[in-house]
């Protein structure tokens, strides 16, 4: 029985000294590539984005879209996961300001499983802010503007429609008198919608800011990352 349970053990032993050599050997094939600054990397959202119903904290995943190549090789392989976290949330508010996100990106997992750390901003995006959030980009202004834009076809879409009616009639010389009246029979409403409108956008809240899952940002990475290849 003794001989038995010293046989058990010697056979556990060169085991583990088997099972060591092999993890050596593996390590030992694995070496780092240095993705560098200022490489532009396509992500597809798996999950959704959105100012009003994401909190701090809260988790997200991303997927690489296309093979990160360094020196003719691959380094980043297509459908590699980035893994980020909600830094900053502002849901819209009154006076037409919009929602806001900051996305902060905390690591990618490489081929050998191991989580990198990923430094990188998003660019190439319209709704980017100058401190690198993402907005919807409305505020009382915006919304001004649009009342504005609005207004102003409350005048000259009747007035184009008198335009070209008075052109039927006594060989377009109605035009001239029809186009007038319409436009100066048009402007009081304009204006009391203007008016009207624009006070109602100080109680407006702003636009939601969301990105949906399958839609992709592109980031620019902003220290060095050396990911692990064989």
């Amino acid at each position: 029985m003794k001989k038995f349970i010293l046989l058990i053990l010697f056979m556990c032993f060169c085991s583990c000294v088997s099972f060591g050599e092999v993890n050596k050997q593996i390590n030992a094939n694995i070496r780092t590539k240095r993705v560098p600054v200022g490489t532009v990397i396509t992500l597809k959202l798996l999950d959704p984005v959105n100012s009003s119903n994401d909190e701090l904290g809260d988790r997200f995943d991303l997927m690489v879209v296309d093979n990160v190549i360094v020196d003719n090789s691959v380094v980043i392989p297509q459908g590699t996961v980035v893994r980020g976290s909600i830094e900053e949330v502002q849901a819209p508010k009154r006076l037409y300001k919009g929602g806001m996100v900051r996305m902060y990106f905390d690591h990618i997992v490489s081929s050998t499983g191991k989580q990198v750390r990923f430094h990188a901003e998003i660019c190439n995006n319209k709704n980017v802010t100058y401190d690198g959030a993402l907005s919807s980009n409305t505020n009382y202004a915006t919304a001004l503007n649009q009342t504005s834009e609005t207004t102003k076809k409350i005048v000259t879409n009747p007035t184009k429609w008198a335009w070209e009616k008075g052109e039927d009639l006594g060989n377009g010389a109605a035009k001239y008198v029809f186009a007038p009246i319409t436009a100066i029979v048009s402007a009081p409403v304009a204006g009391v919608y203007f008016v009207g409108d624009a006070v109602a956008d100080v109680f407006k809240k702003g636009k939601d800011f969301s990105l949906n899952q399958g839609e992709t940002i592109q980031v620019k990475i902003i220290k060095p990352i050396d990911m692990p290849v064989y």
